[in-house]
């Protein structure tokens, strides 16, 4: 259906910054999936909602959205599927198309955004996003689990561990997200354990 103004908050992407994947195309149609955060404003004397994403140099994510002007978002509380397109390329069976894009099949909703850059920077390109089309493909009402959020904040840390060359924040981010992976142990479920244990042999956190 036409993205609006409502049809965000109904499908998940609120005021802040809202942690979804990402998954764009390169212009010979190659599917791409990657965790980004959709950052959200609202001016309420103006009546204006704003979205915009910020994509680093050298990922694939950003190389294709400057091929395409167009990204979708898909929103999961799937832990392990958070992981898997942070540290590997998801094969074809995982997406499906929608508004020509590709978008992953189990996501309870897509948003196809269209994409004018903002501000550049020395690390990063800001997009500002337009909603062009959105689908639910299941509602449910859900609970905060501070073990699927404890998953999320040890995958971006892991991103970081990747990126950087100093060795005091290396090891301070191994030691915040071993206690992320107590907290999981303490709250998730085992989907949340699941995906834990995958990002844990992947970044060497053990």
């Amino acid at each position: 259906m036409k993205a609006g103004r409502a049809d965000l908050k109904e499908v998940g992407i609120g005021e802040g910054i809202s942690e979804v994947i990402v998954t764009t195309r390169s212009a010979s149609g190659k599917p791409n999936a990657a965790p980004i955060g959709i950052i959200t404003t609202v001016n309420e004397e103006q009546g204006e909602i704003k979205h915009f994403i910020k994509l680093y140099k050298g990922s694939q994510t950003l190389s294709n959205v400057r091929e395409t002007n167009t990204l979708a978002a898909n929103v999961t509380d799937d832990a392990v599927l958070f992981v898997k397109a942070a540290f590997e390329n998801l094969n074809e069976t995982y997406f499906s198309a929608f508004e020509g894009m590709p978008v992953l099949t189990e996501a309870q909703s897509w948003i196809v955004f269209t994409s004018v850059l903002a501000e550049e920077s020395s690390e990063y390109f800001l997009f500002r996003v337009t909603p062009k089309a959105v689908e639910i493909n299941r509602k449910e009402v859900m609970t905060i689990n501070r073990g699927l959020n404890a998953v999320i904040e040890a995958t971006i840390l892991a991103t970081r561990l990747n990126i950087t060359k100093n060795e005091q924040e290396k090891e301070e981010i191994k030691k915040m997200s071993e206690r992320y992976a107590e907290m999981v142990k303490k709250c998730g479920g085992r989907r949340e354990n699941e995906a834990m244990e995958i990002l844990q042999k992947k970044c060497s956190f053990r």
